[in-house]
């Protein structure tokens, strides 16, 4: 192969970059050698990919360079991300690797790696290390392995059935937006199985919209509330490309924030066993403070990101995690993060409670006032976020600079800004306690002082207001 090999795919938690400028069939041949060398894998591992048009050549190189070095590659084809994270937890399969970039647009593409029961690796334990054979050119010696086509999808539907039987899911009509990713070759599945009401939009893997399939884009989630509107839906469900996130919609097609969903399911999670560590990120955090604390729970952050949580999950042996990016982690589900899980955990709680989605979130988002994340393109992040703690350090009550910097004020209202660690762009949030009027107030001061280095023309105060 004669294409250009560079690094910049490698991302603090996972691997991922433009096709095929960064990521291309040498980049995925040269990390499979220095990944089977790095861990010093033997026997099977399986493979899957989404459904961008360069996932199906680059798993078909993956495979092919795993079977080189003597691996088994069981080949699971077009899934979900957490299809690999299934087989991961199957008796002899020593690693998943799923071709796919997430939500990202479709010129992306990336890998997701776990080994053995969905144990994630990151920069800091192995992703360098695999990026500095590859740098060395590092070829893995071994004799012929064998690639099988293996459908994990049954078995997966089994496991998720004794999980969540039908009697436990009531019969709500459910409206479901799979992006054109890859949720409906398992959700489908599901729906029939479980003899559930849903109506599909946006079902079939690929092309995915142009904005990408982030499912709480503004844009298509405006899409999803005109796709629900009038037709009496109990809830509405959307992934993203690879089924992974999952957001929920309540009955008016109304995004509900990840942040008070997140809320929903700790209390949910710990109201069956209080004292159970639950894993959050810190972007916002009040509310899923005051809810573990109220349950006796035992609170673990985590850095943002799928391995990092994923890592909190196990160190912890907690039994839920959600992360404001809208990834839910599951305790018995090895820890990992589903759409699957997640959509049906909220069906077997609507259905227990006898109540819409909206009203079991009302209380909390009275309690705590938060405003949508707003995305920022800074030309210097390290200058500004410098200069905003340097504006507001003497007023502060409390700084902290776990995975960022996170800002507690006087008026009961905090913010936090974070490197985004899958796109170049700073993420900001704002949470209050009973206070949205503060809240806009000073956060306006907040992007006032941000101002100065933006690089882009977007309208950034449109994303404050308070949700």
């Amino acid at each position: 192969m004669d294409m250009v090999q560079n690094f910049n795919a490698f991302r603090l938690g996972d691997v991922r970059g433009i096709y095929p400028d960064d990521i291309n069939e040498t980049f995925v041949e040269s990390f499979a050698h220095a990944l089977v060398g790095e861990f010093g894998l033997q026997g099977k591992i399986a493979t899957g990919r989404d459904m961008r048009p360069s996932s199906e050549p680059l798993q078909d190189t993956l495979n092919q360079a795993l079977a080189s070095i003597g691996i088994d590659v069981i080949n699971i084809g077009l899934c979900p991300t957490e299809l690999g994270y299934f087989a991961s937890g199957q008796a002899g399969i020593n690693a998943a690797i799923v071709v796919t970039a997430s939500h990202n647009p479709a010129r992306y593409n990336g890998l997701k790696i776990v080994l053995s029961n969905g144990r994630a690796i990151t920069l800091d334990n192995g992703l360098s290390a695999v990026r500095k054979r590859m740098e060395d050119g590092y070829r893995h010696p071994g004799a012929r392995g064998s690639i099988q086509r293996h459908d994990y999808h049954r078995p997966y539907l089994e496991f998720l059935e004794r999980r969540f039987p039908a009697s436990s899911l009531g019969r709500a009509k459910i409206a479901l937006n799979g992006l054109n990713g890859t949720a409906s070759t398992m959700a489908g599945m599901i729906a029939t199985e479980l003899d559930l009401s849903v109506t599909w939009f946006r079902k079939n893997p690929g092309p995915i919209p142009v904005e990408g399939a982030g499912p709480a884009n503004p844009v298509l989630a405006a899409e999803m509330k005109h796709f629900m509107r009038d037709q009496d839906y109990t809830l509405g469900v959307a992934w993203d490309g690879d089924c992974d996130r999952c957001v929920c919609f309540d009955e008016y097609g109304d995004l509900v924030p990840a942040y008070y969903l997140i809320g929903l399911l700790t209390e949910s999670f710990l109201a069956e066993a209080p004292g159970a560590a639950i894993v959050f990120d810190t972007k916002l955090c009040w509310n899923t403070l005051d809810i573990i604390r109220q349950y006796g729970g035992v609170a673990v952050p985590a850095a943002t990101g799928h391995a990092f949580m994923k890592q909190m999950m196990h160190a912890h042996g907690a039994i839920y995690g959600g992360e404001l990016s809208s990834h839910h982690y599951f305790g018995d589900f090895w820890g990992c993060d589903s759409g699957m899980f997640a959509w049906l955990t909220v069906l077997k709680l609507l259905s227990t409670r006898g109540t819409r989605i909206q009203e079991l979130v009302a209380a909390r988002r009275e309690a705590i006032n938060c405003t949508p994340e707003i995305t920022l393109v800074l030309d210097d992040a390290e200058l500004a976020f410098e200069t905003l703690l340097n504006h507001v350090r003497d007023r502060a009550r409390s700084v902290d600079h776990f995975d960022g910097l996170s800002v507690e004020m006087p008026g009961n209202w905090r913010f936090s800004l974070r490197k985004s660690k899958t796109e170049p762009v700073i993420r900001l949030n704002f949470e209050a306690r009973n206070a949205p009027d503060t809240l806009v107030n000073e956060g306006a001061k907040v992007l006032d002082l941000l101002e100065p280095f933006r690089s882009d023309d977007s309208d950034w105060l449109k994303g404050l207001y308070i949700q």
